[in-house]
């Protein structure tokens, strides 16, 4: 299957899909803050995730770009409850295609696990797809990406335990010419969120 095939597919199926129970639990892979130019390292956010108010999240890579694990750990308010809820997850990507038919166009997939717990548990499986670029204005260096992701809930909701969902992502990393990397992404669909941060040296 072409790259462009598979990301379009991903965004219908995505689309069609009806609403999961994810609206009084907090997920952990919304927005995904992945892309084709991941930084390795730590970033801190602050977001606003899907099933959440705003809240802290701090996302860790051992390598650059899509490669690799990724970590994510988040402490936001929940919804439902206006208590303290966790989000943890572990994501893992690759390339699909680099240099798309001689464009900039990079392709990439992911997938990994996770769980959100506040007054609900939900453990999530995401499988998403994606395609970005990258410019130059000056000393900015600009990376936008999008896609979209389909995901499983399997929660402790009483007669709704295992739901399907989907949504559309996107996001936009900038190097400053200061050298700060800043980060921002968010999913619309049946996870609603968006988040904006900094990569950190360590």
């Amino acid at each position: 299957m072409r790259p462009s095939i598979c990301l379009v597919t991903v965004g219908l199926v995505a689309s069609a899909i009806g609403p999961a129970s994810i609206m009084a639990q907090t997920a952990w892979d919304a927005p995904p803050l992945i892309s084709h130019v991941a930084p390795a390292g730590v970033s801190l956010f602050l977001v606003s995730p899907a099933g959440g108010d705003l809240g802290g999240l701090v996302t860790f890579r051992h390598e650059a770009g899509p490669v690799g694990l990724g970590y994510r750990l988040s402490l936001t308010d929940e919804n439902a409850s206006d208590d303290l809820a966790v989000a943890a997850g572990v994501d893992i990507s690759g390339f699909l295609a680099r240099g798309v038919e001689d464009s900039p166009l990079d392709v990439m997939w992911w997938s990994g696990a996770g769980l959100g717990w506040g007054e609900n548990t939900i453990i999530s499986l995401p499988l998403g797809a994606l395609v970005g670029w990258s410019g130059q204005g000056g000393d900015v260096i600009l990376s936008p990406y999008g896609g979209g992701h389909l995901v499983m809930d399997i929660s402790d909701i009483e007669g709704d335990n295992v739901s399907l969902g989907g949504a559309f992502d996107f996001g936009l990393d900038v190097v400053l010419s200061s050298g700060w990397l800043v980060r921002f992404g968010g999913s619309v669909g049946d996870r609603d969120a968006l988040a904006i941060g900094v990569k950190i040296d360590t």
